[in-house]
């Protein structure tokens, strides 16, 4: 495959990574042009070899320009946890990624899982019209610490339900069932800044294909509680300030 073929697949992931690390889309899809504009001038050396333009390559240098942003320690032990669970590299690959070895990795997930757990105790709103979907993010979710404070299926529900609670947290589909759009409900709630938003969607790529456009935070379908646990926790430890953002 050629190397700009094999390079345009993957921007939607480096972004979704970028964006959940930094806690901002226009921050996020900078470190990621960031990446493409090194690439490009690399591939006009004399001997360059575009092998080495794969996941884990790129993913490596994503990663050194998150790291300029925010060299804390904690920071990048989050990322670790975000790297394998969300994007589902192995631990092998992740510890190359973030240039340390695999006991160092190990010992960076139970960090991120500590910090994780302290975020914890926060009132969520589900925005989500699929039953089965619904009960397994309140499941999921009150199994992380969390109180669900109630679940919506369309959108005017959904604005209803932000008058009588105020949720630290939004989880919300995309396209619900009558056709209105979560993030049409989302603009209407006018949630305050520091109320993150994790969109649902079984098409990240959709929401991802654009620079500096879509949500910060995304949960791919189908999704267990790892992936759950990595991004809910990277969106409240960002608005808590412990982010770049």
């Amino acid at each position: 495959m050629w190397m700009a073929d094999r390079v345009e697949k993957l921007v939607p992931y480096l972004r979704r990574y970028a964006r959940a690390s930094t806690g901002d889309a226009t921050t996020g899809d900078t470190c990621v042009e960031t990446v493409l504009k090194t690439i490009l001038e690399l591939s006009l050396e004399v001997g360059f070899d575009d092998n080495q333009v794969n996941r884990e390559g790129l993913f490596r240098m994503l990663e050194q320009e998150i790291q300029k942003l925010n060299p804390d320690p904690r920071a990048k032990a989050r990322r670790a946890l975000l790297l394998i669970a969300v994007e589902g590299l192995p631990e092998k690959v992740a510890a190359r990624v973030l240039g340390v070895d695999n006991d160092a990795l190990v010992e960076m997930v139970e960090v991120a899982e500590q910090d994780f757990a302290e975020s914890t105790a926060t009132n969520m709103m589900i925005i989500e019209d699929e039953p089965l979907i619904s009960a397994q993010l309140k499941r999921l979710a009150e199994s992380l610490g969390h109180n669900v404070v109630g679940v919506a299926s369309t959108a005017s529900a959904a604005v209803a339900l932000n008058a009588q609670h105020q949720p630290d947290i939004v989880l919300c589909d995309i396209m619900l069932a009558d056709g209105s759009l979560g993030t049409d409900a989302i603009a209407e709630m006018d949630l305050a800044e520091n109320v993150p938003v994790v969109f649902v969607t079984a098409y990240p790529e959709k929401y991802l294909a654009t620079t500096n456009e879509g949500p910060s935070y995304l949960i791919t379908k189908p999704f267990d509680q790892n992936y759950l646990k990595a991004v809910i926790g990277h969106a409240l430890l960002n608005v808590q300030g412990t982010g770049v953002a």
